[in-house]
């Protein structure tokens, strides 16, 4: 029988944090997914998805009802911009702030 040898190793982690956002009139709740690699002597962190809910008055909206009413108040053309703004901006906030695993 032959010998077997390791060739490589990879391990890896995953993440999900939830933050909420006060924007005033309404509240937004994003789920941030986070790949997580052990590289050699640090941490890679990759933000893979970013779930975005809204609430008004604390009660969670229905997604198409809450980008219709933006819509209609704010421009249509706006949403999408807004849309990939909140993801910018919760993604840079969890890596200014990311999980702590020990290597």
């Amino acid at each position: 029988m032959s010998k077997i040898k390791k060739y490589d190793e990879h391990v890896s982690h995953y993440a999900y944090v939830t933050y909420f956002k006060d924007e005033g009139m309404y509240k937004v709740k994003a789920s941030v997914h986070v790949n997580i690699e052990e590289g050699v002597d640090q941490l890679y962190h990759d933000v893979t998805d970013v779930d975005l809910e809204f609430f008004v008055n604390d009660k969670k909206c229905n997604y198409a009802g809450f980008k219709d009413l933006y819509e209609k108040l704010f421009n249509k053309s706006n949403w999408k911009e807004y849309e990939e703004c909140l993801w910018e901006e919760f993604e840079a906030h969890y890596l200014e702030n990311k999980v702590k695993i020990k290597l």
